[in-house]
């Protein structure tokens, strides 16, 4: 999968991804030629080699010639359908323009169908979505990753007026992403980058792992203290080793019962706690998950049929970015019946959590309870923060961002003297590894021969 990682270093605008793209080696030529769908005659695109604080880049304008002071939105999406561009690019062109007319909407307190778009109704705007848009395609990337996002402030004057920075409608569309502050006194994010980035993006966060293809570098217009850049890497993504296994056994071992990895599943179990991460810390300090590899967390190419696997079979789990940004949910309950802890965790887990976990702690005039903490992805919190509200007694959740370190790992199917056992395997970075046997496995066949379960966890960890 090829994917373009947008690192906002100054901030970002629609003609600086439009420079960007270019940069990265979309021709403008080609660029031209897919933005002529859209019939406008009244604009005029440009490309140019910049230096931005000794760092060269493309810098592309817009050049209008445009007289329409403003349009609603029904305009801009009349032009966009009208136009001879994909359906799929239609498609994503008015969801962006219509997020664009919400969150001017909302802010002037009138409706989507009546709201004036001033400065986003331009020309310019409209080949900038569109642009960015046909950009992306053309150079075949599939998903898009975007850095936290810096948000200067300030004073500007709009149609309205003077507008505090960052403006409204860019704080609107950013809703659901991470910010941070800028140290400067300027618009470093405009809406229209703003609503590009965010409607792109499949998730915010570090540099995700890919084997870099082409880089670009997209200038603003004004010479900053910082060089005014948006910087894209593209790539193609690391992607997960596939099933290493010869197809056919010479002496396969046959057992009655349903192999725990006939299906496969992009989400963690809920119910087993083999642990992939721990810092032994007291779970106040270190949000840790679990993972379940029997269950949920490799992939298979072919039936197994209920066959065993030699030792030398390996599994990659579905690759992930060694560095990931998730989410971190917490909140102090004192009366909540406990029986109902477990039905939340459930839910929690069925929605997409990587781990919740309970600890006692001490309130306010002493009163005995419990901290909730949920780990998930920043795109689950929205539900996850549901499902507390509605399920628990609680009337508020803190949310706080944590980086997570993780280990590549594969599982490997081991052949023992009591049966087949998965063995998860971590790869530590000087190159020695760490192995947990799966517990369902050992549990299971300590309980078929009778046998102490260390017994088995000895045989599975010594192969």
């Amino acid at each position: 999968m090829k994917i373009a990682y947008f690192d906002c270093i100054a901030g970002a605008s629609g003609d600086m991804i439009l420079g960007a793209l270019v940069d990265a080696g979309l021709p403008l030529e080609t660029l031209r030629e897919r933005l002529s769908a859209l019939r406008l005659a009244d604009f005029e695109l440009r490309a140019r080699r910049v230096a931005k604080n000794a760092f060269a880049a493309t810098k592309v304008d817009v050049v209008v010639a445009d007289d329409v002071p403003e349009r609603r939105l029904a305009d801009i999406e009349a032009i966009v359908m009208d136009s001879d561009l994909a359906p799929a690019i239609k498609e994503r062109a008015v969801a962006i323009f219509r997020r664009m007319g919400k969150a001017e909407a909302h802010i002037h307190g009138t409706t989507m169908a009546d709201v004036h778009l001033h400065e986003l109704g331009g020309v310019d705007t409209i080949v900038d979505v569109v642009g960015a848009l046909v950009g992306l395609d053309e150079l075949g990337v599939e998903q898009v990753v975007v850095s936290p996002i810096p948000l200067g402030r300030g004073v500007i004057r709009g149609a309205h007026g003077q507008i505090p920075l960052p403006a409204p409608a860019t704080v609107s569309l950013l809703k659901g992403a991470p910010i941070v502050g800028s140290p400067l006194e300027m618009e470093t994010v405009t809406p229209t980058g703003a609503a590009l980035l965010t409607s792109l993006a499949s998730s915010f966060g570090p540099i995700p792992a890919m084997t870099l293809e082409a880089l670009g570098y997209g200038a603003g217009s004004r010479d900053l203290p910082i060089p005014n850049v948006i910087r894209l890497l593209i790539g193609e993504s690391t992607p997960a080793l596939k099933h290493q296994a010869m197809h056919h056994h010479p002496h396969p071992h046959e057992h009655g019962h349903e192999h725990p990895h006939d299906h496969e599943h992009d989400h963690e179990h809920p119910h087993h706690h083999d642990q992939e991460e721990h810092d032994h810390e007291h779970p106040h300090e270190h949000p840790h998950e679990h993972d379940h590899p029997h269950h949920h967390d490799h992939e298979h190419d072919h039936e197994h049929s209920h066959t065993f696997q030699p030792p030398s079979t390996v599994y990659r789990l579905p690759s992930t970015s060694p560095i990931t940004t998730l989410s971190v949910l917490e909140t102090n309950i004192d009366d909540l019946n406990p029986e109902i802890y477990e039905y939340v965790m459930g839910k929690l887990f069925e929605a997409g959590a990587l781990d919740v976990y309970l600890a006692p702690i001490q309130m306010k005039k002493n009163r005995p309870a419990i901290l909730l903490r949920v780990l998930c992805r920043p795109d689950d919190v929205p539900a996850m923060t549901a499902i507390l509200f509605a399920e628990t007694t609680t009337l508020g959740i803190r949310e706080q961002t944590v980086t997570r370190h993780a280990l590549p790992r594969v599982i490997e199917h081991v052949d023992t003297p009591y049966g087949p056992v998965h063995v998860k395997v971590a790869e530590l970075p000087d190159g020695t590894t760490k192995r947990a046997p799966e517990y369902e496995d050992c549990r299971r066949l300590a309980e078929e021969h009778g046998v102490p379960l260390r017994e088995v966890y000895w045989a599975a960890s010594k192969i």
